[in-house]
């Protein structure tokens, strides 16, 4: 069982040569780019069989994902083909991932149709088979129950990733450096490989795979509503407005120097715009006439969250 969550970087032709080997200790998995859009040869990517003999070389378990460009289902079913092709001989031990956030891309149901076809069609073929996009993407264009089956790896470059439904992955950051080199970075919160073997020595239908993505979603799910465990682990920029409203309010949880809270990322970022509200009402308090002098004008404060990147590749 690997300690979660691990911590890996994607890649494409666009890295140029990686040097993987030289990243063994820093990173536990690499998710490699094979190609993009219909079963054409000069779609594959370039450095893909090079990226994937240097995982095998190095003894890091690697999965893949194709860049998708289809408007149908006809072109999802050619993309299926294209990695397919890409994969014989492969072990994607943390597995196939289809990358839907480009603009091109249809709205609506045949989106949907189009992602539900790639899935269930890489499924059939054998692999284990997830969707990633950016937080916009999911909770708007990518928000069907149909997709509600597949494994989500979410693109949020923050230091929480607020997607309210449950995922694998999370692509925290575009800029993390390793040997000098600037890369994607991601954080898996399952056991890909377990997982993954496990499929390989049994005969699994697709509804046990998803029956065991669900329970691995709902277990970090359970975890991370107990993510921030006092106030001192709260990420910095909410650390005073949760100081501030446990303490004005007088809420259980803090007694005896432990500070203990045992909440969600949704809980912390819900005290930030409360401690601003506190302020607002505070600061009306000692300009009422009953308490000052009459004064024209107020000063309010914006209860924005500081705001996210949403990634482009």
């Amino acid at each position: 069982m690997a300690d979660l969550p691990t911590t890996g970087i994607d890649i494409s032709e666009f890295n140029g040569d990686v040097d993987i080997a030289g990243l063994k200790g820093q990173i536990d998995f690499v998710i490699i780019r094979c190609g993009y859009g219909s079963n054409y040869r000069n779609q594959d990517d370039t450095q893909y069989e090079a990226n994937v003999r240097k995982c095998e070389a190095a003894g890091i378990p690697y999965g893949v994902y194709l860049y998708s460009y289809a408007k149908t289902t006809a072109m999802a079913e050619s993309e299926i083909a294209h990695t397919l092709r890409l994969l014989e001989g492969k072990n994607p031990l943390y597995g196939v991932w289809y990358d839907v956030e480009d603009s091109s891309l249809p709205t609506g149901a045949q989106l949907i149709d189009n992602c539900v076809t790639y899935c269930s069609g890489m499924e059939r073929a054998g692999y284990y088979c997830g969707i990633y996009s950016n937080l916009n993407w999911f909770n708007t264009r990518l928000n069907s129950p149909r997709l509600d089956p597949y494994d989500k790896w979410v693109a949020q470059w923050n230091d929480t990733l607020d997607y309210n439904k449950p995922f694998g992955m999370w692509q925290f950051t575009n800029n993390a450096v390793l040997n000098g080199r600037i890369f994607d970075m991601d954080r898996a919160y399952k056991d890909y490989p377990a997982i993954i073997t496990e499929m390989e020595g049994t005969d699994m239908t697709r509804e046990e795979v998803a029956a065991l993505a669900r329970q691995e979603a709902q277990k970090v799910y359970a975890e991370n509503e107990t993510k921030y465990k006092t106030i001192d682990s709260v990420p910095g920029w909410a650390r005073s407005a949760v100081r501030q409203v446990y303490d004005e309010l007088n809420l259980p949880g803090t007694a005896g120097g432990g500070e203990k809270i045992d909440a969600s990322a949704t809980y912390v970022r819900s005290l930030f715009v409360i401690a601003k509200v506190l302020d607002k009402i505070n600061g009306e308090l000692e300009t009422s006439p009953e308490t000052a002098p009459e004064q024209e004008g107020t000063v309010s404060e914006s209860a924005e969250v500081p705001a996210a990147e949403e990634p482009a590749k």
